[in-house]
């Protein structure tokens, strides 16, 4: 079975265009605003267990948590 974020991606792929309207794109961003804080919550989680843990078994969650670091981590100076 795939997610509802799969399906939304598949059909993003489908229609890429950046400018005008585009159904999957809005249906995404909505998706991922109305899950803001879980989404949050979860990064933060993974991020104590890599700083935590630091065992080889955290490859693959070390790996995102680094690319969504410059979203949800924390921002130098601010």
């Amino acid at each position: 079975m795939i997610s509802i974020v799969d399906e939304l991606l598949a059909k993003l792929a489908k229609e890429p265009r950046l400018t005008g309207r585009s159904g999957p794109r809005q249906d995404l961003g909505l998706l991922l605003y109305a899950e803001r804080e879980s989404i949050n919550g979860l990064w933060k989680a993974a991020d104590l267990a890599i700083k935590r843990g630091g065992s080889e078994d955290f490859d693959e969650l070390r790996g995102a948590v680094e690319r969504l670091r410059n979203i949800f981590g924390e921002r130098p100076g601010v």
